[in-house]
């Protein structure tokens, strides 16, 4: 579809600056960067001081029209209502926002932090050195950008369902107070439709696009790793008489003569010793790199997750009990699949990551030790007590929560408990 009005040049510029090499880039990096700059959440490095400011007073703006006023209407919402299903109809999406509000107040706060992690991504060691690194990075490319499309898809689709259920019936996308009952103007009742229609559109895009910043931030570390561990398995093995049979896992030796039985010479030793060295300094940018993520973001990460259990709980509970009509069925598995692919993001990246590092360890097991003199078999060494120790992707913050699927198949098992008691209460 796209093809069919916009070129592929055209496109590329939309998405991405003067200053931004767009192969560096994922593809749903490039359009969470744009939807940055749309709440004025995405600053020149290079604006003056004058401009920076009235740039940033925009953006305050931008978010006290659009979110805060629409979390507010419907905060004084819920302390209005008089019963259960309507406390329920209020709290189905205003948990979301009060999430994302939280979100949106640490990105504009770090938001300089975020663009050197994201610049740090154009060093060297990141650039891919063949075709058979290049496989790594196509697959987290893929990965990302299923899954902001999936998060997009639904998320959008649930919205527009939403506009349009309500313009027939003449009803709002949600309650908010003051009351708009049929007594108002019509005018007044559609303005109030298209105004959230247009919030939570925006919500939910600034949520699409932090949640899957993450993701893709993870993404790359688990391709880089893998990058790793594709280097480690040639370390010495470059211009040898051995052959890597990267299918089998195995390594077969062809025949060699008595003469090259002996050391290899010092600038053999010294060329395998800096590849050594190269892998274990790519290792600690990696890991490095990934620290610096998981504590800039531990902190809306755990309140996200903590809070989807809730929010989960909620929308199970109102799928079983508040759901009368087929749309309204079918807008509750909608919100729930958003929920699911919002927080599976994390923890499917972050399993990914933890099993790549123990891939990466093996790899050390694959270098060509005989060959190697004393110093480089030192180095090997001590690199191989650093990555036995494997990477442990969890967000901290207060209290510690790993990602990984353990820990979804967890949240998924404790908002159903949840659910339980909830029904058992209400029974």
């Amino acid at each position: 579809m796209v093809r069919l009005f916009f070129s592929k040049t055209r496109v590329t510029k939309l998405f991405t600056r003067k200053d931004e090499r767009p192969e560096m880039f994922l593809p749903s990096l490039r359009m969470i960067l744009f939807i940055f700059r749309m709440f004025y959440a995405w600053p020149d490095e290079h604006l003056e001081k004058s401009a920076l400011w009235w740039y940033r007073a925009k953006g305050v703006l931008f978010r006290v029209f659009f979110i805060y006023l629409s979390a507010a209407t419907q905060l004084a919402y819920n302390f209005t209502v008089t019963s259960r299903e309507e406390l329920f109809a209020g709290m189905f999406v205003l948990l979301t926002q009060l999430v994302m509000i939280l979100k949106m107040e640490f990105f504009y706060k770090n938001v300089f932090k975020i663009q050197q992690l994201i610049r740090r991504l154009n060093g060297k060691l990141y650039q891919s050195r063949n075709a058979e690194e290049d496989i790594p990075l196509a697959s987290a490319r893929k990965k990302s950008t299923i899954f902001w499309v999936l998060y997009f898809m639904f998320s959008d689709g649930l919205v527009t369902e939403w506009l349009v259920i309500s313009l027939l019936l003449t009803t709002l996308i949600v309650p908010v107070w003051p009351r708009v009952d049929h007594t108002t103007p019509y005018w007044v009742v559609l303005m109030v439709i298209l105004y959230q229609y247009m919030a939570i559109v925006l919500n939910a895009s600034f949520n699409i696009s932090w949640d899957s910043l993450v993701a893709a931030l993870l993404a790359l570390t688990n391709a880089h790793l893998h990058r790793l561990q594709i280097q480690l398995l040639k370390v010495g093995h470059q211009n040898r008489n051995l052959q890597v049979d990267a299918n089998k896992r195995m390594i077969t030796v062809s025949p060699i003569d008595d003469d090259a039985r002996s050391v290899p010479p010092k600038s053999d030793a010294d060329v395998v010793y800096n590849e050594l060295l190269q892998c274990i300094i790519f290792h600690q940018e990696v890991t490095g790199f990934l620290r610096e993520v998981l504590t800039l973001f531990s902190g809306p990460m755990l309140s996200q997750l903590y809070c989807s259990v809730f929010i989960l709980c909620i929308t199970e509970f109102r799928l079983l009990t508040d759901v009368n009509t087929m749309a309204d069925t079918m807008q509750a598995v909608m919100y729930l699949v958003c929920l699911v692919i919002q927080v599976v993001q994390y923890c499917y990246f972050g399993n990914e990551i933890n099993y790549m590092a123990q891939k990466v360890h093996q790899a050390t097991a694959f270098v060509n030790y005989p060959d190697m003199n004393i110093k480089t078999r030192k180095l090997l060494i001590a690199f191989q007590q650093i990555t036995a120790r494997g990477i442990k992707c969890s967000a901290k913050y207060i209290f510690t929560i790993e990602l990984s699927m353990q820990t979804f198949v967890t949240i998924i098992k404790t908002s159903y408990s949840y659910l339980a008691v909830l029904r058992s209460m209400t029974d």
